[in-house]
This record gives structure tokens, sequence and C-alpha cells, in this order.
């Protein structure tokens, strides 16, 4: 009776005196009463008393005591003070809630029939503490400098399986570490949708699992400050739908496995919603704004993995991956990569990564998609044999490859490193794909090219084209699917710049660009380059098709190679190769190359047997549009200068002068009026014995010269690498004649 007394005469005070707040105190849990709210007060036998719909058993209170401090309508403020946890609820909420504290480590369970959201702040220290909640109704959480350290379990664990508001205190660095050996997801784990916003810093590290773990998506809003995540043996960000940043700056390092993560699972491994096949898997990293920053280290880990897609739009991504490839399971290996996903799409922003780890890749996805934005690639990840199967670092490698817009640079310094793979298929289990040099190929006999004999192709690799223009790509592909373009149907497309410096490896050669599909280039701006023996430009199993653009490929082996057929008709395209043939194919049929209406002008260095235009047999030209078609090196294998090309569409020559053509001359070939057709240079000397030349405006039977003057031509409406278009210079110093045929 007399705690009875006691507690009426403190209501009596309160509501006096004109006080607004009564404080119910139970253990570490004090509940906050507004006087504007209170109501009536009952008390039931002498061993509770109800304020606001909450019972309260008299026996469990430690202390009722009035003030003037304000409350705040659906809050909970939670203050870790070391080994405990002081907890203040507003009072209009008290009766949905159940809060237990055992010392520092706080448990709130929501009442189903809660109607407005409640929101929690967290602050204080404790090195023994957590946050536990669940319910049925969305929440808010701000962390105002908290730092929670379990050693148990999760640091937070938000049970609530709705949308999840995470605040980070303006001006605050919040830290949360969870413990050694649990059985818990993460550090941080929520079970429902997670929206992150607020100017402050989170700390994360997760020292058995992931540092974070969601059920369902994320999303950073734009006013997301900064989420480090210092260190996980599993994931930085494990996210089982889509993960969007609109804005803020994460940092993911020292973790165990991926940075970011999409699985689309359950805790149980099983997928939310069964997906049906003509259901999307929701599974995305989205970025629109903001900048990630992840690197990994362990074998197999990629900076971001979606079981669907990864899209960026704006902001900045800065991707390191160094780990190796994960063998231990020898039917799947697993490469590390920058970023892994089904569909990769860049519509913006900047992508930069360095990708060192062996056989690591930049991008690896079934579609690979560039509208715009700056993606750089630098990759220097070493081969591994596994399996007797030689394994390579790739920049891209999609079986649908669409590079639209943007400016994507690719530096490949690994050995047998490929800067573009493209496109999927099956090798042939029957043996190489080549074709054997005809006995008509006298200039390709092996006297002739010791680099090329028979006797060194083991040391070279099998798709690198041991025997010049008559041996074909090495290795027969079947079911041949995916696709590689570059372009738009416009003429636009990305500026393009692939460079790989590595040698071959085994049985692997340095690629700039492999495609197993056919290659179709539209239009952008083009620079490859490549240092060694095998290493091609562009290589397709298919075919080639350039209908626009500027390009320019400088290698030492072919710069563009197919065992199909090879087609310019649009754009300009310059090839020089200094070790073997400029334009090279295998298809063995009339159009092995054509020229349409594009413009191709390809020379080598290297000397006989290596030729500018090698298709095997001159007859196999295609002249079909008003093109510009020059080659020069040695003589072009399969003919003579008695060639001709069916039903050609304009006069062209192979002209069999031989011309020693010079660096620092400028050649033009022009009509007998004088008229400049078009003016060419070389970046080395290259000695030309049989070689094709066609021109817009020459006809059969006319009458045309080459001359060459010391100085560029100054009103060129095109120079691009040794072309100079649409200019009146005239040479003055002769070097062939020729009619047309």
């Amino acid at each position: 009776m007399k705690k009875i007394l006691l507690y009426m005469a403190a209501i009596w005070a309160w509501t006096t005196a004109g006080a607004q707040t009564l404080n119910v105190q139970l253990g570490e849990v004090v509940y906050q009463i507004p006087a504007s709210q209170a109501g009536e007060m009952a008390y039931e036998n002498g061993q509770t008393v109800t304020i606001m719909g909450k019972s309260f058993t008299l026996s469990d209170i430690n202390q009722m005591y009035i003030d003037n401090s304000t409350v705040t309508d659906n809050s909970v403020n939670i203050d870790y003070q070391g080994s405990e946890a002081r907890v203040t609820v507003a009072g209009n909420i008290a009766k949905y809630l159940t809060i237990n504290t055992n010392k520092a480590h706080v448990t709130v369970i929501q009442s189903a029939e809660l109607l407005d959201e409640i929101t929690y702040t967290l602050s204080g220290t404790s090195t023994n503490g957590s946050f536990y909640m669940d319910g049925e109704l969305k929440a808010s959480i701000v962390l105002n400098g908290v730092a929670l350290t379990n050693p148990d379990s999760a640091a937070i664990n938000i049970r609530n399986g709705k949308r999840i508001s995470i605040e980070l205190a303006e001006g605050t660095t919040s830290t949360l570490v969870d413990g050694v050996g649990g059985s818990q997801k993460a550090c941080l784990a929520v079970k429902g949708h997670t929206e992150f916003k607020g100017a402050g810093t989170l700390n994360l590290t997760g020292r058995t699992a992931h540092a974070f773990w969601g059920k369902e998506y994320v999303q950073l809003k734009k006013s997301t400050g900064t989420i480090n995540i210092l260190g996980a043996v599993g994931d930085g960000f494990n996210v089982n739908q889509y993960f969007q940043m609109n804005g803020g700056t994460v940092n993911i390092n020292n973790v165990g496995d991926d940075g970011l993560q999409l699985s689309y699972k359950t805790d149980d491994d099983e997928q939310i919603i069964p997906l049906t096949d003509d259901e999307d898997n929701t599974a995305e990293v989205i970025v629109n704004a903001g900048t990630l920053k992840i690197s990994t280290t362990a074998v197999g880990a990629k900076c971001i993995k979606s079981e669907n897609k990864v899209t960026v739009h704006d902001g900045t991504l800065t991707l390191k991956g160094s780990g190796g490839i994960d063998t231990s399971d020898s039917s799947d290996l697993s490469y590390a990569a920058g970023i892994k996903a089904e569909d990769f799409t860049q519509n913006g922003g900047t992508i930069e990564m360095t990708i060192s780890g062996t056989a690591g890749r930049g991008v690896s996805a079934d579609h690979i998609t560039t509208n715009g934005g700056i993606l750089t690639i630098n990759n220097s990840g070493a081969p591994q044999t596994v399996s007797s199967d030689v394994k390579s670092a790739k920049g891209l490698k999609g079986e649908y490859v669409a590079l639209n817009a943007g400016t994507i640079t690719i530096t490949m310094t690994g050995n047998a490193g490929k800067g573009i793979v493209a496109g999927d298929g099956t090798k042939s289990t029957s043996g190489g794909g080549g074709r054997m040099a005809p006995a008509w190929a006298p200039m390709k006999a092996p006297m002739m090219a010791p680099m090329k004999a028979p006797m060194m192709a083991p040391m070279m690799a099998p798709d690198a084209r041991p025997g010049g223009g008559g041996m074909g790509g090495g290795t027969t592909y079947t079911n041949v699917t995916g696709a590689y373009t570059q372009g738009t149907a416009d003429g636009n497309g990305p500026t393009l710049t692939v460079s790989t410096t590595g040698s071959a490896y085994s049985s692997s050669s340095a690629k700039a660009i492999k495609a197993i599909c056919q290659a179709v280039i539209y239009g952008g701006e083009t620079t490859v380059t490549t240092k060694t023996n095998g290493a091609e430009g562009l290589e397709s199993k298919t075919g080639i098709s350039i209908q626009g653009g500027q390009h320019y490929l400088q290698c030492y082996d072919d710069c563009i190679n197919t065992s199909g057929k090879i087609t310019f008709n649009g754009g300009v395209t310059v090839c020089y190769s200094n070790g073997n043939d400029a334009v090279d194919s295998n298809a063995g049929t009339t159009g092995a190359i054509t020229i349409g209406d594009g413009i191709c002008f390809a020379y080598t260095s290297a000397g006989g047997p290596e030729e500018g235009f090698d298709c095997d047999n001159n007859s196999y030209i295609q002249i079909t549009g008003t093109g510009i078609g020059i080659s020069a090196g040695g003589a072009q294998g399969g003919g003579s200068s008695s060639s001709t090309i069916s039903n050609a569409a304009q006069g062209y020559t192979f002209l069999t002068s031989s011309i020693s053509y010079t660096t620092g001359r400028y050649y033009t070939l022009a009509d007998s009026n004088g008229q400049n057709l078009v003016t060419y240079s070389f970046a080395a000397n290259v000695s030309s014995s049989l070689a094709l030349i066609t021109a817009q405006g020459m006809t059969s039977k006319g009458s045309y010269n080459i001359k060459y003057s010391t100085t560029a031509p100054t009103d060129a409406t095109t120079v691009f690498h040794g072309l100079y278009l649409g200019s009146s210079a005239k040479g003055t110093n002769s070097v062939t004649s020729f009619t047309a045929k």
C-alpha cells in the first residue's frame, strides 16, 4: 500500500506542477508518458497500474518520476553504456512493444496490432551488446554514433520482413562488429527490404559470414553518407533481391568472398518466389549515382556478382580483383572478376577495373551492352593450365557483346590475355580447322618462311595461324551462338581502345578481340594494338563485316583474321602488321574479302610471304561498291597479276611493280588527268610485290599513276592513320603507272 501511495503522490505532483512527462522505469527500460496523452490511469488489485493501455506490474517498477523532457511519439531510444543499455520508450507505443534487456543486449518484439512506424535510435558503445527487432510493420533505425560488438551473434539483427529504413545520423560514425563462429548471416542482418539514408558513416565487420545480409532489396538513397565494409569472412554485401545505389559512398575491402553479391536466395537457400521460365530474376545491381569502391583478394571472388543483371546508369565504380582461380570444383571453375552477371549494361558513369588475379576477368556476362559512360579495364592476370586446358585472363567475356557507345579502354598485359571474347561454341574434337597451304602458293613454302615452317608450329598457339595465308585458324567451332557488334546502324559507336602486350602461353595466344561468332562493326572509333606472335587484332571464327566508323589496328600478327568472309562495306579501316598479314580470310571461296562502300588500307612490313590482303586466291576478292582497297606487302598468294575479279563494280589492278614504300613519303593515286583518288603513307618501310589497288573513280581500262611527295596533304577532308581522303594534292615523284582492269 505504501508503494501505491507513493506512486499516487508522484502522479498528483505531476498533474499539479504542470510537468510534461511521467517516467516509468522497469530495469533499464524507461517508458515516457506525455501529460497530454496519459488519460486515466487505473490500479487493479493493488498489483498493477495501466497507463495509456500499457499494464505495469507494480513490483517490476523501479521508480516513477516526473520531468519536463519532451517525448517524441513512436520513438524508442537505446543508449549503450558499456555493459548495459538504457532504453527509453515513447508512452504512446508502449502497449505495442515487448522489450527485454540482458545487460547490453536489447530485444524488441512489435505487436501485430501496431499501426504506426517506430523509429529506433541507437547510440553509445558496448563491446558486448546487440539490437534485435521483430514485427510485422515497417520501421526506422537511426544509427547515432553507436559502436556495437556482439561476441556471440549479429550486432544488429532485424527480423521484420517489411521496409527497414536505416539512417546514418549526420556527423556521426557508427561501428558494428559481430562474433566469431556464430550462426548469424551477417554483422548487420535485415530480413526485410533495407533503405539507407543520412550523411553519417557506418563501419561493418563480419567475422562469421557476411558484413551485411539482406533477404530483400537494398537501396541507398541520395542522402546516404559512407558505408565501409572493413572486413568479412564471406561477402561484403549479400543481398537476395536487388541492390540500388542512388548516392553515397561504399567501400568494400578485406572480404573472404565477393564484394557485392546478389544471390536471390532465402535463409534456407530457396528462391523467395519460385520463378517460371517466363519470369525475370529480380537479382540486380543498379547504380544510379554515388561512389562504389570494392577490392577482393579471395580465389574466384567477384567485386560485383549478380545472378541476373548489373546496370550502371551513373556514378563511379572502382573495382580491384586479385584472386586466382577457384579449382575446388573441377567441373565448375570460378574466376575472379570485376563484374559477373547474366546481363551487364552500362549507360553512363565511370567504371575502372584493375584485375591482377590469374585468369581473372574484367566483365563476365552472357550479355554485355555499353550505351555510354567510361569503362576502363587494366588486366595483368597470368594464364594457368587446368586439366590440360589453358585458362587466360580476359577484359570482356560475353556470349553477346554489343558496344553501342561510350569510351572503352582495355589493356591486357598478361601472357595469353584476351581483351574481348564474344560468342560461344563447342570446339570440334576432330582436330584443327585450318586448311593446308595449297601447292600453287610457292611464296608460302616453308623454305621461304622459316618462322612459319611446320617444325615451328608446336611452339605456337594452335589458333595462331602457323602457315601464312594458307593454313587456317587451327580450331574448328561448331554450334556457334552469340554475336559481337560495335556501334549502331547510324554509324555512331564507342571509342574503343584494346591493347595486348603479353606473349603466347602453351596453346593459347594473346588476342585483342576474339569472336567465336560473327563480328559486325557498325561504327565508332577503334584502336587495337598487339605486340607478340599469334596476337591478332580482330579474330572471328565465323566472319567479319565492317559497316562504318574509323578503325586502326596495329598488330604483330594478323590485324584482322577469320575462318569466314571479311566485308568492308563502310567506314575507314587501316591495318598495319609488322609480323604477319594485315587482313587474312581463310574462307576459301568467292567473297573471302569484299570491298563494298568501305575503305581498307592494309599493309605489312614483315616482308614475304606476309601480305596486305590474304585470301588464298586473288580471284576470291570481290569489289561490290565504290570503296577504296589498298594493300601492300609480299605477293598476294594464290594468284598472279593475271588474276581477275568477277563482276567488279569499279576498276582495279593487282599491282605487280615491286615498290619499296618509305616512311615520310605521301603516295597519291591519281587518274590520267591528275585527279587525286587517294593519298596514303606508311608507319614503317614496306616492300610490296603484288597487291590490290581499287578506288572510287577507277574504271576498267583507265590509266592511273602513283607518285609521291614528302609533304603531307593539308586540304584532306579525312585524315586517318596514313589515309588522306578528299585532297587535291599531287605527287611529284613517279612510282608506277598501270591500266585498270
